[in-house]
């Protein structure tokens, strides 16, 4: 299946945000503005991930997203 590639490096860095934000304690944090700050970038992640799917390709849905989603319904 081919994949996009501008969906992958957000899904990639919403992943590693996510993974940060797991790990932290909040011992390792001097304050919640940190974990705050995190909190709000992985917001407009996803925020750019459902607009990138939706209108990501010269304001098309990209192929990609559309190709897992056939995948899946007829997996089930």
């Amino acid at each position: 299946m081919k994949t996009c590639r501008v969906e992958a490096d957000l899904v990639r860095e919403l992943t590693a945000l996510s993974n940060k934000l797991n790990t932290l304690s909040p011992s390792w944090v001097h304050s919640e503005q940190a974990r705050e700050q995190i909190q709000e970038r992985r917001q407009v992640l996803q925020a750019e991930i459902k607009q990138h799917r939706s209108k990501g390709h010269a304001g098309k849905r990209c192929p990609s997203f559309d190709l897992r989603r056939a995948a899946l319904s007829t997996s089930r």
